[in-house]
């Protein structure tokens, strides 16, 4: 029978593989975080389906522009204003996913700081459309931060902006999902959690990466259903017995300015 557990670890030997190998041919201290997104750019490439416009770039409004965003996926169907190689520049309807990515990040302030740059160009896309398109950070290396800290800070951001980052995955361990209000996982009190809004972090040993693709993936593909799920994620039991810590998205719900 398969073995799914060990081709879902097996992407994050990938992931690292990819990096490797592009760092070994390009050294250059300069081109560090460049090829690090054109890794995960590659791997992306290999699980959505050959239409899906993948690269980076910005969201451009009438107004102004975001900052560069290190992976965008378009929506099917949706054009660009510029495209030439992985750079895209495209209006704030067209991005589905938009994701950061870091060699690492330590501490709150780090962390707050790239998740509130992230929320920011998902809040340029919601004012425009309503919504925001899925939102990932994503880490090569661990991090020292608690994990206690790590919450507050896309907490805080979340709060700040009023838009959430949907996933973080810090190195190969921990995982970070956002579950928005009628969302919930095996094990949950749905007379309580269906209402909830909440933020949780897992330790999933070799498990992150994967456990990252496969929710962007699903954003993008619904691949979260009973005929597909089990080739997607790995714990079929549900991870949430892997859970480290939770933050109430009552601590996350953006400032009202009075007066």
């Amino acid at each position: 029978m398969p073995d799914f557990e060990a081709y879902h670890r097996s992407i994050a030997a990938e992931l690292v593989a990819v990096r490797n190998r592009i760092g070994t041919l390009v050294p250059h201290r300069l081109t560090d975080g460049a090829w690090k997104e054109t890794a995960l750019r590659a791997v992306l490439r290999r699980h959505l389906p050959n239409a899906a416009a993948i690269g980076r770039g910005f969201v451009v409004e009438a107004g102004g522009s975001s900052t560069e965003l290190d992976l965008l996926v378009l929506k099917p169907g949706k054009p660009a204003l510029f495209k030439d190689g992985d750079l895209m520049i495209v209006t704030p309807d067209a991005p589905a996913v938009m994701v950061e990515v870091k060699t690492g990040l330590a501490g709150y302030q780090e962390w707050r700081d790239a998740a509130k740059k992230l929320a920011e160009a998902g809040a340029l896309c919601k004012k425009a459309i309503g919504r925001s398109p899925w939102l990932g950070l994503f880490t090569y290396d661990s991090t020292t931060t608690p994990v206690a800290r790590l919450l507050d800070a896309v907490c805080d951001a979340n709060r700040d902006v009023g838009v959430a980052v949907n996933c973080i995955a810090s190195g190969p361990d921990l995982f970070v999902r956002y579950w928005p209000q009628g969302e919930y996982e095996r094990g949950d009190n749905l007379a309580v959690d269906l209402a909830r809004v909440y933020w949780r972090a897992y330790r999933l040993e070799g498990l992150a990466p994967s456990y990252f693709l496969g929710n962007l993936v699903d954003s993008f593909c619904e691949v979260d259903r009973p005929e597909s799920y089990y080739a997607w994620f790995a714990r079929q039991s549900g991870k949430r017995e892997y859970m480290l810590e939770e933050r109430s998205g009552a601590e996350c719900q953006p400032r009202i300015e009075i007066g």
